[in-house]
């Protein structure tokens, strides 16, 4: 199957002929959207218009289709003067980050005008290998929003490094390649294989080089940029700084602008964004919880940062929002409200300020497909492998055996809204550190192996007493836990292996905060809603830790993942991702 052929892609000769008709003005239209203006993104104008909808399709636009030789249309729409822009589109993510299902995650997104997603549900691949995999792809079967769902290339994101709960090799990612809902290989994390032409990854790029290969290449700049991109990759979502943005669109790279919960990337970003550039350059949220999703938004939420914030001009803050990624993913019919695109429409009362008054998809009003009524037959539907995966007996304190004499030691630096990290040393007097917030850490092996924790220190969270430990660790998932005492990391760490994974806050040898995630460790079965309340529970539990992070179990989650520098821990050790290698606790 080509990508021609994908999902939204095509129409059948009937539904085509009833376009047609429809767009010469002979045949009646299901839905005419009337006193609408349409912000036209190529043009950079706005204009009054009709817009005259035939089954899932836009048959024509222009306000002939208002005309009385024009047959009547089966329904109108009043639009009241809203300003139709196309359906919003995420360029990356993965679900999993936002700990709802699939169907919670449309629930919450769709009526805030996300209209397609792209996601690499590689977390839950990790865990559970194909199982996870198959089930986000049945779940993407059940949905009215356009979920594409890639093939989880990295899995592990370093093989050899980390220990996962299920492989997914390249055998079982073909029986996938032609399915409607795939438009490519997800982000290929292993750059340094890429590279370095590993035989193994270079087999996954030639498999899938007639479809869209989604890149990861954070800080690559120079000749390792150039053999990343000649080897086939299209994107980046990892670009950190301006300089690295303008190289990797000068080589031809689209550019992916990034605004997650932790790494947020919108203001260094944004300014190389031209009228020139546009259609280089799209959006994607990578991974946001539900915490920001309703307090904030989505997409919509970064169209309004770059318009209000940013400056940006609005035909180009949405156009990077719908039509770039279309044309960049190669989907024909989405991106604009034109003749032939699927009837994606988002309808603002104010464009400036992103206020949605309404959202239709496939022709079909949002407000009008029930969502919350039909979350949990879907979801039964679905098939959801739910299992417990965390296969690792209680620890006790002795199992956190650091053992510190006096010397230099090797620590990761947080860094604020941003996942890469910093490596310092810092000396050790015996007693104490000669910098504050110095705190234990450790990466524990979830999968039955019954590995020593890896044992690290970390600064930058500010927490003072007590522990934070977590099921969620990027991309193997084995537990994460930061504490200032062993007592309380190990009371957080056992809380979470009793309830089959989650997020947890411990202080005084009791448990303060947990949020259970009994998918995977990865995701809930609650509604969004009652996500926000337990996250707020957990925002006070760590506070009164000390925690100065807005998001310290995100932040957390990414001091495991080996492929982003510059010093990481994952079940094995500390990993050193400028020299890809691992080093000691103990500096030399």
């Amino acid at each position: 199957m080509s990508l021609a052929q994908k999902r939204t892609q095509t129409l059948s000769r009937e539904e085509l002929k009833n376009v047609l008709a429809v767009a010469r003005g002979e045949q009646a239209a299901d839905l005419i959207i009337k006193n609408v203006k349409i912000l036209d993104l190529i043009n950079g104008s706005t204009f009054e218009s009709a817009i005259a909808i035939v089954g899932k399709t836009i048959a024509g636009i222009g306000l002939e289709y208002l005309d009385n030789d024009v047959p009547k249309a089966k329904r109108y729409l009043d639009a009241e003067g809203a300003v139709a822009v196309p359906g919003f589109i995420d360029g990356h993510l993965h679900i999993e980050s936002s700990m709802m299902n699939p169907f919670e995650f449309e629930r919450m997104t769709l009526p805030i005008g996300t209209t397609t997603a792209i996601c690499d549900p590689h977390e839950i691949t990790n865990v559970m290998g194909d199982k996870g995999y198959s089930w986000f792809l049945r779940s993407s079967e059940l949905m009215h929003q356009n979920l594409f769902v890639q093939t989880s290339s990295c899995v592990p994101a370093l093989p050899g490094f980390e220990s996962n709960g299920g492989e997914f090799k390249l055998e079982e990612m073909l029986k996938y390649k032609q399915h409607p809902n795939v438009l490519g290989l997800a982000e290929m994390m292993n750059f340094p294989g890429v590279i370095n032409a590993n035989d193994a990854v270079l087999d996954k790029i030639e498999a899938y080089s007639d479809y869209n290969l989604d890149g990861h290449s954070p800080l690559v700049r120079g000749k390792a940029l150039n053999a990343y991109i000649a080897a086939g990759i299209q994107n980046c979502h990892e670009t950190v700084t301006k300089e690295e943005g303008f190289e990797k669109l000068q080589k031809g790279m689209a550019l992916i602008i990034r605004e997650g919960s932790v790494a947020k990337n919108i203001k260094t970003l944004a300014p190389l964004v031209s009228e020139f550039n546009s259609t280089q350059c799209l959006l994607c949220t990578d991974d946001r919880n539900p915490y920001e999703i309703l307090e904030e938004g989505h997409i919509n939420y970064l169209i309004k940062k770059m318009i209000n914030e940013m400056k940006m001009e609005p035909h180009i803050a949405y156009r990077l929002s719908s039509y770039s990624a279309a044309k960049h993913f190669g989907l024909k019919r989405l991106g604009l409200i034109a003749p032939g695109k699927q009837a994606d429409i988002v309808l603002l009362n104010d464009v400036r300020s992103v206020d949605i008054k309404d959202v239709l998809i496939a022709g079909k009003r949002v407000a009008d497909l029930k969502l919350d009524d039909s979350i949990n037959e879907k979801l039964t539907k679905s098939l959801p492998p739910l299992e417990n995966t965390i296969k690792r007996k209680p620890l006790k304190e002795s199992d956190f055996a650091y053992n510190l004499k006096a010397g230099k030691y090797n620590v990761i630096e947080i860094v604020k809204d941003e996942i890469i990290t910093n490596h310092l040393v810092v000396n050790y007097d015996g007693k104490k550190f000669d910098q504050d917030d110095i705190l234990f850490m450790a990466n524990i092996e979830r999968y039955g192996s019954e590995l020593k924790p890896a044992l690290g220190l970390v600064k930058g969270t500010g927490l003072k007493r007590g522990a934070i430990a977590a099921s969620v660790a990027h991309d193997s998932h084995n537990l994460m836990v930061i504490g200032a005492s062993l007592e309380d990391m190990v009371t957080a760490v056992n809380a979470l292996i009793a309830s089959g994974g989650g997020l947890c806050v411990a202080l005084d040898k009791k448990v303060t905060g947990i949020l259970e995630l009994p998918l995977a460790g990865l995701l809930s079965l609650k509604t969004g809603g009652e996500l926000f309340h337990d996250i707020k529970k957990l925002k006070t539990a760590y506070k009164e830790c000390g925690v100065i992070l807005d998001e310290p179990f995100i932040q957390m989650a990414f001091l495991a993942l080996p492929v982003i520098p510059k010093l990481k821990l994952t079940d094995r050790g500390l990993f050193d991702v400028t020299t890809f290698s691992y080093i000691s606790l103990e500096a030399k």
